[in-house]
């Protein structure tokens, strides 16, 4: 085996192996950033089971604070169906509603964000292993034309 042939091998070689390491981090890279995007999506998933718990503990505090106004005024002997205590009770009832709700809203934009870095993360994957794929051809095209040349030198 002349020196030629030797050195048109190491060129094939050094390509394949070259287009196939660059291949292979782009797959890497994508099951990194799946990775990523399966711990936002599961972190999605424990906001709004936090924000469903965190909901149902502060309509049963909602209702004990009621409960405690409407003793606080049948105490006074207040009639409570009527004038100030009802107009008292229904606000107090609206605040701690509106409380509730931007609770749920915080926790719904806060799970959102997290799919929306669920999404991205896919996203920046797949692109990953695309330019990864494209690397690895570009570098098999440029091997090729190197061991071409390598050939045709031998050659002359």
């Amino acid at each position: 085996m002349g020196l030629e042939t030797l050195a048109l091998a190491a060129v094939i070689a050094g390509t394949a192996t070259a287009a196939y390491g660059q291949y292979q981090a782009g797959q890497a890279q994508k099951a990194a950033m799946d990775y990523n995007a399966k711990l936002a999506e599961n972190e999605a998933i424990a906001k709004e089971q936090a924000t469903r718990a965190e909901t149902q503990r502060m309509r049963a505090q909602a209702e004990r604070a009621k409960a405690s106004q409407r003793a606080a005024y049948a105490k006074t002997g207040a009639v409570i169906s009527e004038g100030t205590p009802l107009l008292s009770m229904a606000e107090q009832a609206g605040l701690m509603e509106l409380d509730i709700l931007n609770m749920q809203r915080t926790g719904a934009m806060s799970a959102q964000a997290s799919r929306s870095q669920a999404a991205m993360d896919k996203f920046s994957g797949k692109q990953a292993a695309t330019a990864a794929t494209w690397q690895a051809g570009s570098t098999l095209l440029t091997g090729a034309g190197s061991s071409y040349s390598t050939y045709k030198m031998g050659k002359s």
